[in-house]
């Protein structure tokens, strides 16, 4: 921890700002002191705040609104909520905001202290780590196994790091369920090493779809003629790719794909644009959550917190429930849905289209 960890109090009541200015000061913060949301963004824009204290019910402001507004202008700023009159609404809604905690202001002072000590360490691990992971990657999953394509993608990767191949498969055959992958940002499928495959598109892309449920898939290796690659959009591809095609129109392709766009000829375009906007595929199109195990809106929720990749304790912040109650309803999901896993729950949820 900091040395002198910066503080900022938000509160309109004099007397609660000077008795907590003195004790936080005697333990070692460095304290600033706001009355209303013009003073507190003042102090955030010309200080490096560690962590804010505002109150809930301010005379003229929502508490919690001034909270998102703070963190908006910080976002590695650790707040905490107080208030003299909590509730279990207010505290739902505070944690729905972001924020990294809600305390009354009865709370033994020995139990805020330690909050706040909490909430400073957590933001300089939290600045170390995105300081030390340096830019995010996008994460890759070549199928296909055509030697040349290979060697290029090799290259590709080693010059733009921002791209980074997580898997190769053989061809389509070597992929299984228990492959589920969240991260995997973007598949890159040879059709000439998975012909035979695609020829059944609905069983290849529902499958694809199940194990990577994040990715975007580009064709490489193409040559498809106009009305198979038609038929490949349907399906949600976001693009066709050549064997050779150079590294410069790659990297413009994927990040063009990565930021939303479809990567097509423009001549193919200019034809099947409108028909392709007007015609949807209801096979991939996520049908309305069944529910065939019995699970609770709340074990639902969950669920979708484990497919987030989050822990106990980030999903019972989440929430607002203990760990301890976490536990029980995901052991209660794993009963329910006959599994013995996290990613066994979220895949099964994922093919049964609860999540």
């Amino acid at each position: 921890m900091s040395a002198k960890p910066r503080l900022l109090i938000v509160d309109d009541d004099p007397e609660v700002q000077k008795s907590l200015q003195l004790w936080l000061k005697n333990e070692g913060f460095r304290v600033f002191i706001a009355c209303d949301s013009l003073q507190a963004r003042e102090v955030i824009q010309k200080q490096e705040i560690d962590v804010c204290l505002v109150d809930l019910h301010l005379k003229n402001e929502d508490g919690l609104r001034l909270a998102s507004e703070l963190k908006a202008l910080d976002e590695f700023l650790r707040i905490i909520v107080i208030t003299g009159y909590p509730t279990y609404e207010s505290a739902i809604d505070a944690m729905k905001t972001g924020i990294f905690d809600y305390i009354s202001k009865s709370t033994e002072n020995d139990i805020i202290l330690r909050k706040l000590r909490t909430a400073v360490e957590e933001r300089e691990h939290e600045i170390a780590r995105k300081r030390d992971s340096g830019p995010p990657h996008t994460h890759v999953v070549l199928i296909g196994h055509h030697q040349l394509v290979k060697e290029g993608l090799e290259n590709f990767f080693k010059e733009n790091p921002e791209y980074r191949l997580l898997h190769t498969y053989y061809s389509f055959d070597y992929i299984r369920k228990n492959d589920f992958n969240l991260e995997v940002a973007l598949l890159l499928v040879c059709a000439g090493c998975n012909q035979e495959h695609m020829n059944d598109l609905d069983a290849f892309f529902s499958r694809l779809k199940l194990v990577f449920p994040n990715a975007r898939a580009v064709i490489i290796n193409c040559a498809c003629d106009d009305e198979q690659k038609k038929e490949l959009l349907r399906r949600g591809v976001k693009g066709f790719l050549p064997a050779h095609i150079g590294k410069s129109a790659l990297k413009k392709a994927l990040d063009c794909i990565m930021a939303g766009q479809v990567w097509v000829s423009r001549e193919l375009s200019h034809r099947l644009l409108s028909e392709l906007l007007e015609d949807t595929n209801p096979e991939l199109t996520y049908r309305k959550p069944e529910n065939d195990f019995g699970l609770t809106q709340r074990e639902i929720e969950i669920l979708k917190a484990l497919a987030s990749g989050l822990s106990n304790l980030a999903i019972s912040e989440k929430l607002f429930l203990s760990e301890k109650t976490v536990k029980t309803h995901t052991h209660n999901i794993f009963r329910k849905m006959e599994v013995k896993t996290r990613t066994q729950a979220v895949m099964k949820a994922m093919e049964f289209h609860i999540i």
